[in-house]
């Protein structure tokens, strides 16, 4: 299952979507808005069957882990902020 990575580059925070054993899976996208958009068009387009439920924007009952609200998996530009933050003060 891909794994939203937030990264700090080019001074920007980006997020991108990246599974172990592909790498990275899609570009680097500027929001959380992107990427849940990236994530969503990308599994659609790997789906071959029919999706036979009804989309609502407002379910409070949720089945399946592409219905879970988006959430950064791991968190890299934290560290990248700090040595930035350690290289201005030497």
């Amino acid at each position: 299952m891909p794994k939203l990575i937030k990264d700090f580059r080019d001074y920007q925070f980006v997020y991108y979507w990246y599974e172990k054993g592909t790498g990275k899976l899609s570009p680097y996208l500027p929001t959380l808005t992107h990427a849940e958009e990236w994530i969503e068009q990308h599994r659609s387009t790997q789906f071959n069957g029919v999706d036979r439920r009804r989309r609502e924007q407002s379910s409070i009952y949720q089945r399946r882990a592409s219905d879970r609200m988006l959430r950064v998996d791991v968190d890299i530009s934290v560290q990248k902020i700090a040595d930035l933050k350690q290289s201005f003060a030497a």
